[in-house]
């Protein structure tokens, strides 16, 4: 039994999202810190100690990811692993990598080539991270208790994939509408110190999340393997379901995305939410994220075999592969200008939708 752990980096400065690897001593290859468990050890402690030991790392708190079960997927024999994931500040990590030349972080996206099956950890490590910073503020609480506005904006900036050809990230005002609006944050009645003399300007207004009293152990801490969140326990909008874009407020999603989305939710229900980086497109009931609208792009979340076979037959979709059990396909509003392609495109939303539903 081995533990690996995608330890994730964000550079909120640069936003990016990046990962930790070590140098491995027996043949230098780059990967993430593993390490087999020893009698009598638990999970978490396998995990800290290989954190520490491997890449100097110390008082993190990682969460449970996956097991990888495979019999083939070690060459050495037959080796489970229970991958595992924490999120953390580039300014905690920067002076450890400073320290060692066998410890670096890379963007996450290029994590590839790594032995075994680690650029899968990865890329499921990165899916879980941001579907998490999608749905709430700061889950993993790196901002602490307190925070101004356009921090938290900024680090949910680095976190979420970067913009298409011609997006952008949503607005302070935007952000703003999002977080406050739906009750996910609130004002402290607290300003920020200034930090410079002879700056001027009001000071900023701090935030806190919402219901910071209750219990983040299942943020926060280690969760219970192969335990699925059930997202649905909670209501996607006080307000009701959006089944359409014509009931939705400000967005700027271009019209040819619109009208495929709501052609489609003329034959499988839907609904919609506007998020602060994109328009969120589930089944109704769930909070489980079907395809994302974004301003020239609908980015659906098939099957991986599924998602490879569209991408393949249609050059300009283009593929991602977000994670083990979900690839993404980025579909570019030009594209469906022409009518083949349009179809093919809503019949993979369509798809996308009853995959989820019927996963409940």
């Amino acid at each position: 039994m081995a533990v690996d752990t995608a330890v994730l980096v964000v550079d909120v400065g640069n936003g990016a999202l990046g990962v930790v690897q070590h140098q491995r001593p027996g043949d230098g290859e780059w990967s993430l810190p593993t390490t087999y468990m020893y009698e009598g050890e638990t999970l978490a402690d396998a995990v800290l100690r290989s954190l520490s030991q491997k890449v100097g790392l110390r008082g993190t708190r990682p969460q449970q990811l996956h097991i990888f079960d495979d019999p083939d997927r070690d060459d050495r024999g037959w080796v489970l692993s229970v991958a595992h994931v924490v999120l953390l500040l580039a300014d905690d990590v920067d002076p450890v990598v400073a320290s060692r030349d066998d410890v670096r972080v890379v963007p996450a996206d290029d994590a590839v080539g790594q032995p075994f099956d680690r650029a899968v950890i990865v890329r499921l490590a990165v899916d879980r991270v941001r579907q998490d910073y999608a749905l709430q503020p700061d889950p993993a609480g790196l901002l602490g208790e307190s925070f101004p506005l356009k921090a938290l904006q900024a680090l949910h900036d680095a976190v979420a994939p970067r913009p298409g050809p011609g997006e952008s990230r949503p607005s302070i005002d935007t952000f703003r509408r999002y977080m406050v609006g739906k009750g996910l944050i609130q004002p402290t009645g607290e300003f920020a110190r200034k930090e410079r003399a002879g700056v001027m300007g009001k000071p900023a207004e701090l935030y806190r999340r919402a219901g910071e009293s209750r219990d983040l152990t299942d943020v926060l801490g280690i969760r219970p393997v192969r335990k699925e969140r059930n997202r649905a326990e909670q209501p996607v909008d006080d307000a009701g379901p959006v089944r359409t874009f014509g009931e939705l407020g400000e967005h700027n999603v271009a019209p040819a995305i619109q009208r495929l989305v709501d052609d489609a939710g003329t034959q499988v229900p839907l609904t919609l939410t506007v998020m602060p980086h994109y328009v969120a497109v589930r089944p109704p009931g769930s909070e489980r994220v079907a395809a994302y609208a974004k301003p020239l792009t609908l980015s659906v979340g098939l099957d991986p075999d599924d998602a490879v076979a569209l991408a393949g037959g249609n050059p300009d979709f283009r593929l991602e592969r977000t994670s083990a059990a979900t690839h993404h396909v980025h579909v570019p509003a030009a594209a469906l200008d022409d009518p083949a392609r349009r179809q093919v495109a809503r019949v993979a939303l369509e798809q996308a939708l009853g995959r989820i539903a019927g996963a409940r």
